[in-house]
């Protein structure tokens, strides 16, 4: 008679007897009972709980192609078959009357009736055991893994930016990779400035971010190892929480909370911006959709349109919307006086800021230390189960992201910058040409310098270009760019009564 071995071991088995071990004990098995071994499959660190295992499928493909020819399928004890009761006894039922093929361990006898009640009321016994095993293993590894990160240490794989090392007690600890962190760095200084995800994931697989996929960057920014703290996830009634990590963070937890929560109010659909289509992703159709871009074939040549993802029939020449950004920025460019008087102003305004410096600091450290007080309340609440943990996670992340907003602004005013003002000199003299400025960028910084020239970004309904807020340093050749039928923008009433000092 002919039988085949299957053996198995997972990466989290407690089993004494490895594969070689399992392999011999079957040998010595069917050699005392005078079968024929004619196959052996081993699955190395697969899960018992399913039969979705390379060999074990390997094995049934076997059995079918040698129909008849098999009788007995071999195992160490019926925990290495599979430690899932209903699956177990199913399939071993199945490879018996498909097959003709008998399950057996090696501590059973090879006439064993597997129709006599008592003997499945055994195995069933004994799948029963090794489920419970099974469980049991869950839950020491969500116990051990929940243990660990409680600890502030991180048990996965290291995210990008981190390497996994071992601390001198031999447990796991994330080191910061200098190189992937510095792009780190950049994918939430980009995101925070307001660059699209697109161009962010483009510039940082440029540097080397070698992550792909759409939601690559959201990862990224949603993962708060970054800022050294690890997600302790809700168990047994408690409520998901954010411990302290023991390894270094690469950002704050002021940028990531600030990150967190744009990333939370932006809107899923987005154009994506290129070389040909800058305004891609940035401009809006007045019913609120981003324009999306393409060519359209003509007579004679291709011709750029920007076009509405809603409504079809919305198409605008690329060329034109093209020449209106470059005159709007044009007219909005300073001349040679302003460009003078915009040094001496920030000169006199710079050693007044830091002379006043110190108390605006106070301040925001105040209102910093309110804010705690406020997370630490609703934490309390959540424990004395006054609120949901719902709501819990709505409001942490809302006050977290606006100490983390505060905490931000103290830390650059507490940089001291002495040669602010040499800097001053040599970027303000670019602004007297914004339409030269540009075009002589790259296309994430064409993006950036949009968004802070049209602080509300731009609408465009057809005949004129719209923008809730105009940067208010910009504001001097408002009049003329209205005249012109150029751009129109909706501020709140009463804001052009404060724009005297900002005129030509």
């Amino acid at each position: 008679m002919n039988a085949i071995g299957y053996l198995r071991i997972s990466k989290k088995d407690q089993s004494m007897y490895s594969l070689d071990a399992q392999e011999d004990l079957i040998k010595n098995y069917c050699l005392r009972n005078n079968l024929n071994i004619t196959a052996i499959f081993r699955d190395d660190g697969e899960c018992s709980y399913s039969f979705d295992r390379p060999d074990y499928i390997a094995l049934e493909n076997f059995i079918q192609q040698h129909k008849g020819q098999i009788n007995f399928l071999v195992v160490k004890d019926h925990d290495r078959f599979s430690r899932n009761i209903s699956e177990a006894l199913a399939k071993i039922s199945s490879l018996e009357k498909k097959f003709g093929v008998k399950v057996i361990a090696i501590d059973e006898p090879l006439n064993i009736d597997t129709a006599d009640p008592s003997i499945f009321l055994n195995r069933a016994f004994k799948y029963l055991m090794a489920n419970h095993e099974l469980l049991n293993i869950r839950k020491r590894t969500t116990q051990g893994i929940r243990n660990a990160i409680a600890s502030g240490r991180v048990v996965n794989n290291a995210p990008f930016g981190y390497i996994n090392i071992r601390d001198e007690q031999g447990k796991p600890m994330l080191e910061i990779h200098e190189q992937k962190a510095t792009i780190i760095q950049k994918i939430f200084e980009n995101f925070i400035s307001g660059i699209t995800l697109q161009l962010i994931a483009k510039e940082a697989r440029a540097m080397g971010f070698n992550h792909s996929g759409h939601g690559a960057i959201q990862k990224v920014l949603n993962n708060s190892v970054y800022a050294g703290l690890l997600r302790l996830p809700a168990y047994n009634g408690e409520p998901e929480k954010l411990v302290r990590a023991l390894h270094k963070p690469i950002i704050s937890e002021s940028v990531f909370w600030i990150a967190h929560e744009r990333l939370n109010l932006q809107k899923k659909y987005r154009s994506i911006p290129s070389s040909e289509f800058p305004l891609r992703g940035f401009i809006k159709c007045d019913c609120g959709m981003h324009l999306t871009a393409s060519y359209s074939k003509g007579k004679s040549k291709y011709y750029m349109y920007y076009s509405c993802p809603k409504e079809r029939n919305r198409n605008y020449r690329g060329e034109k919307m093209h020449d209106m950004i470059d005159e709007v920025l044009h007219e909005l460019s300073f001349t040679a006086n302003q460009v003078n008087k915009l040094i001496n102003f920030a000169q006199e305004d710079y050693s007044k800021a830091t002379e006043n410096e110190q108390e605006i600091i106070n301040s925001k450290l105040k209102k910093i230390e309110e804010l705690k007080s406020k997370i630490e309340r609703i934490e309390i609440k959540l424990i004395n189960d006054q609120i949901e943990s719902s709501t819990y996670k709505k409001w942490f992340a809302k006050l977290s992201s606006e100490k983390g907003s505060l905490e931000l602004e103290v830390s650059k005013m507490t940089i001291r910058k002495t040669n602010l003002i040499d800097k001053i000199k040599q970027v303000v003299p670019r602004l007297s040409d914004l339409k030269k400025l540009y075009h002589s960028i790259r296309l994430k910084d064409k993006f950036l310098l949009l968004n802070k020239v049209f602080e509300g970004g731009l609408l465009w309904d057809g005949s004129v270009l719209r923008t809730p807020r105009l940067h208010f340093a910009l504001m001097h050749n408002y009049n003329k760019l209205k005249e012109k039928g150029l751009l129109l923008i909706e501020q709140p009433e009463g804001f052009f009564d404060k724009l005297q000092s900002c005129t030509a």
